[in-house]
């Protein structure tokens, strides 16, 4: 998930190019926030990049005596930023007039920064990652293995022999991450959350297990939690996707299809199911997502090949101003649709977690199988033979 939010981040922040930061001013004008930090185990020259919640455009600072300074322009009376170190994502809650101090390491967890700051979300913040590194160690330390050996997998100044072990690795270590994390993080971040009052991290922890535990006294749990939210933010999307995960009625593979009403770009609304009588295909995919855009081309041409027999509707989990914006830009002859939540339901009842979700319809409207990635419109293949289309996919996917 870390991963998918980085990408995302720096897909809409590169189109605007890059600007330096400001490194030497000691005051703090009232539209601006100046983020001073102090590393260790950081060489000099390293860059950070900083990404602005909202606004297209990064700035970068460097490293210099193991430290790093940097004012960004900032109306907003409230905004995040991200300082971006390696595949570290640190978010700082900012203010316009504020200084912040941002202290950490060489390390890839993000509960190795901390951010001084008197904002309620950033105490917030801090105090959960200080109970996982005092109470959740295991967790702590493996958390930060996993995001190194991930590192090295991108890094040129590795062989590719090293980086290909560090693949290998970096999955090993994400099994255990992911084990331990059902195992004992989850329960122990709920009890902590208990004693805690409502903020963005708590939603964040609420939605990371709503998205990966099943266990029915683990979701019990994080639903007394979730009865904390303030009505003023119901309508916030991932409270709204984190809702509907923790009471939604998953479909299974062997069940019948869970109907809901999506939208087309004109507004129009549609049922899932207006198509029995045919196959249909469920594409679960979000503007931005590497492997989504590359399988597009492979599922227009599937269409296009195969739509006497299937229907593929592509299900946005995504802001309506970028469910448009793709369609101006990708044009396709299947369906695309969304909603006001970002799909959150559908998302939530067809147990999708992972960009792109395939989910195969029989002309019942039986779920006959669901499947992850790019590989998975291979599994529609297995059920609507094309052997042609299939060498051509398998060939790519190489």
């Amino acid at each position: 998930m870390k991963r998918n939010l980085l990408a995302s981040l720096l897909a809409l922040c590169a189109i605007a190019g890059q600007a330096q930061g400001t490194q030497n001013s000691n005051s703090v004008s009232p539209d601006s926030v100046i983020i001073e930090g102090v590393v260790t185990n950081i060489a000099d020259g390293t860059r950070f990049m900083v990404l602005q919640e909202g606004v297209q455009g990064m700035q970068e600072t460097i490293v210099k005596d193991g430290k790093f300074r940097i004012a960004i322009f900032q109306k907003e009376k409230e905004s995040s930023l991200y300082l971006v170190h390696g595949n570290t994502l640190v978010e700082i809650y900012t203010e316009p007039g504020k200084k912040i101090k941002v202290i950490g390491d060489n390390a890839h967890s993000t509960t190795y920064w901390h951010v001084e700051s008197d904002n309620f979300d950033q105490k917030e913040n801090n105090a959960y990652n200080q109970f996982i590194k005092d109470k959740l160690s295991d967790y702590y330390e493996l958390d930060n293995k996993w995001g190194l050996a991930y590192g090295r997998t991108s890094d040129q100044s590795l062989s590719q022999e090293e980086r290909d072990k560090a693949t290998q690795e970096y999955r090993e270590l994400l099994q255990q991450r992911e084990a331990l994390r059902i195992e004992k993080y989850n329960a122990a971040i709920l009890d902590f959350m208990k004693n805690r009052p409502f903020g963005k991290r708590m939603i964040t922890e609420l939605s990371m297990i709503a998205t990966y535990d099943k266990k029915p006294a683990i979701i019990e749990k994080a639903r007394e939690i979730f009865k904390k939210t303030p009505q003023e933010v119901m309508n916030v999307p991932l409270v709204l996707e984190t809702k509907a995960k923790l009471y939604a009625e998953k479909v299974k593979i062997g069940e019948q299809m869970k109907d809901f009403t999506l939208f087309d770009r004109e507004l129009k609304t549609h049922l899932l199911s207006e198509f029995k009588g045919k196959y249909t295909i469920l594409e679960f995919t979000f503007r931005g997502c590497g492997a989504c855009i590359f399988v597009k081309p492979f599922l227009e041409e599937f269409y296009k090949r195969n739509k006497d027999k299937a229907e593929v509707i592509a299900i946005y989990r995504d802001t309506k101003e970028n469910w448009m914006k793709e369609g101006q830009e990708h044009k396709v002859s299947y369906h695309e649709w969304s909603d006001p939540t970002q799909a959150s339901e559908p998302v939530a009842a067809y147990d999708v977690y992972a960009f792109p979700t395939f989910v195969i319809i029989d002309s019942n409207g039986k779920v006959l199988d669901k499947k992850e990635g790019a590989g998975g419109l291979l599994k529609a293949l297995e059920y609507i033979p094309d052997a042609e289309f299939e060498k051509k996919l398998k060939e790519a996917l190489k």
